[in-house]
């Protein structure tokens, strides 16, 4: 790998792993810092202390993903910038957090999602960060890599700390990515960070569970999508012993896919409910029932499950569609990043059940 990573939830760490390409090693937390390749949050966003164990290693290069923030959360990665630029001595980092292949553009440090701006990031980190920031303009980045490096080099030598930079296509891309190639810190949308790699087709057998307790619409339609060729169900909070009856309806499934649900309207959850602890909590009996391979939609769920599981390194291994699936010495998990995959992802995206997709096709 061309540099050290720093991810700042656990969804930038797996598109991480993707730019850096197989057999990158995930670590959570500051304590496997040394071992790693990308180091991901233990909860739900990168602490200060996770910060300076990765600058404390003085490595030449580190980028940091935050591409996959929410706008509310956009604010809470100055910190992160902000302690990396000094922790390593550096006292500066450049930043695209463009992606136009999801719609993502940056133009005079204003980011679009399409045609609408969503944030004016000059000035949101502007009173964030000490030192200040500085924007490399489109016409600057057209010019290519040179150009940029000349353009983040002035803004340095004037004492910013935080180079904002513009990307609004593909060639802009490019560009930005070659630039960043040379400095010592950089960060944004993962893709930036390396050049990847040809991955292979998960091959592996046995149930997966598919655990989701995401709330966004994309997941909804999947689900609801999958409801017609896979067992679905949905956690029952009025019962009970949630978790107990939601492991009772699966402890027959040898084979296949199946889905535990959270995904319901707030208004049909009482008040207090942790969905994600449970399903974390479903996570460690399926286990203990012997189900190796899972299946995560959600961020809080994505964080609650990997900590029932006790996983503190992954190695990634493999992809099926979209998904990317990591792999330590017990389990092979897949965390669905927010906006992967289409309607059909759990079917006829997700390779051990193109068959079934196909049957139920030509039997309809």
């Amino acid at each position: 790998m061309g540099c050290y990573g720093l991810a700042g939830s656990l969804h930038d760490a797996v598109a991480l792993a993707g730019a850096f390409g197989p057999g990158a090693l995930l670590g959570f937390g500051a304590g496997e810092a040394v071992a790693c390749d990308i180091l991901a949050p233990t909860d739900a966003l990168l602490s200060r202390a996770e910060v300076s164990a990765a600058a404390s290693l003085g490595r030449p290069r580190y980028f940091l993903s935050f591409g996959n923030f929410s706008l509310d959360d956009l604010a809470s990665a100055a910190g992160a910038l902000e302690h990396l630029a000094a922790a390593t001595g550096a006292g500066f980092i450049g930043v695209c957090l463009a992606a136009p292949g999801r719609g993502r553009t940056v133009y005079q440090g204003h980011l679009f999602e399409g045609a609408a701006m969503r944030a004016d990031l000059a000035r949101l980190f502007a009173g964030l960060i000490d030192g200040g920031v500085g924007v490399v303009p489109q016409n600057i980045v057209a010019g290519g890599a040179l150009a940029i490096r000349a353009a983040c080099g002035k803004l340095k030598e004037q004492g910013k700390t935080l180079a904002l930079i513009d990307a609004v296509n593909d060639d802009d891309c490019d560009a930005v990515a070659h630039a960043m190639a040379s400095m010592p810190l950089a960060g944004g949308t993962a893709g930036f960070a390396g050049a990847g790699g040809v991955w292979p087709e998960d091959t592996q057998s046995g149930p997966v569970a598919i655990l989701s307790g995401a709330r966004d619409r994309q997941v909804v339609f999947q689900i609801g999508a999958a409801r017609a060729a896979l067992p679905v169900f949905d956690l029952n909070f009025a019962a009970a012993d949630p978790v107990a009856e939601a492991v009772g309806q699966v402890a027959n499934i040898r084979a296949g896919a199946f889905i535990i649900t959270s995904t319901v309207p707030p208004d049909k959850m009482s008040g207090g409910t942790d969905a994600a602890g449970m399903l974390g909590a479903i996570a460690c009996r399926l286990a203990a029932a012997g189900v190796r391979r899972f299946i995560i939609a959600g961020g809080e769920t994505a964080v609650a499950v990997r900590a029932a599981l006790g996983i503190s390194q992954l190695r990634a291994t493999a992809m099926t569609g979209p998904l990317l699936w990591g792999q330590d010495e017990n389990f092979a998990i897949s965390f669905k990043s927010p906006g992967s995959g289409g309607k059909n992802l759990f079917l006829s995206d997700f390779e051990p059940h193109l068959r079934l997709n196909n049957i139920a096709e030509l039997t309809s």
